[in-house]
């Protein structure tokens, strides 16, 4: 029985020692299959039928110098640079700063229409006033003409015979020698100087060749009837013949009575042209 039982075990051992010898076997005819199998053939470069070629020929001639030529490296793939992410353009810290100028420039420029517009305006208006003014004025000329018109022919029956156009009726005395058809002033001694002044003028021959910047003072006595007396040349005027010329005109000129009714010595100056007289 015992005998029986070895005999068994004996024979279950070997059965699992062929096993695993036969599995051993097994796989390392696979693994050898595999290895078989991945290996990767690769055969050099250039032309020609040398597939045993532990390289490829080099290129250039056989007789000269060999160009030696970089050997195929790996290829990598070119990753381009990361793009850097767009920024925004920088806002003014204070966006109301140009908006201000703005400001500022738009109310320069309306002030600066609004002054001419007013400059404008007020020029219209002038020239309105002006024109306003111009017609009346033409308008006030028209009907004093007509009335003088209307005095004319009634002057011409009424007036005196060296009366003037446009005169007075109620002057039946006469002028005094002006231009004027009108006078308002009160001062009498005032225009009997004028009158004197006039009537000298009017009396005085000027000598030929003498410079017209010539002017001498003079003295002489106005009397109350009106008379010139003690005529004389208190200040040359460098010219003798000038100097005596103002004194025959002075011998010349007559004159109405004062309107003071007195006598007066009068000092004035006479020059060879009237504005200069001062």
């Amino acid at each position: 029985m015992m005998a029986d039982s070895q005999r068994a075990f004996l024979m279950s051992v070997s059965l699992h020692a062929g096993a695993a010898v036969v599995l051993v076997l097994f796989s390392l005819a696979l693994n050898r299959h595999r290895e078989d199998a991945a290996k990767v053939f690769e055969l050099v470069a250039g032309e020609g039928d040398n597939y045993a070629a532990r390289a490829a020929p080099a290129l250039g001639s056989e007789a000269g110098v060999k160009l030696k030529v970089p050997g195929t490296s790996e290829r990598r793939e070119v990753v381009p640079p990361p793009v850097a992410p767009a920024t925004k353009a920088a806002v003014p810290a204070n966006d109301a700063i140009p908006n201000f100028k703005k400001r500022i420039q738009y109310e320069i420029v309306r002030g600066d229409a609004k002054a001419k517009l007013q400059i404008r305006r007020e020029r219209e208006a002038e020239a309105k006033r002006l024109a306003e003014e111009k017609k009346r004025q033409a308008l006030e000329e028209a009907k004093r003409a007509k009335t003088e018109k209307a005095n004319q022919s009634k002057t011409d029956g009424e007036g005196i015979a060296k009366g003037v156009v446009g005169g007075s009726v109620e002057n039946k005395t006469g002028g005094a020698g002006g231009k004027a058809l009108r006078n308002d002033s009160d001062d009498l001694i005032g225009l009997y100087d004028a009158m004197f002044k006039q009537r000298l003028r009017a009396q005085f021959e000027p000598p030929p060749g003498l410079s017209d910047s010539l002017k001498a003072t003079l003295e002489v006595r106005s009397n109350a009837d009106g008379t010139l007396t003690g005529a004389r040349v208190t200040g040359s005027s460098g010219s003798r013949e000038f100097d005596q010329a103002v004194l025959e005109a002075l011998g010349r000129v007559r004159m109405p009575e004062r309107p003071d009714r007195r006598g007066e010595t009068i000092e004035f100056v006479f020059a060879m042209r009237p504005r200069d007289e001062g």
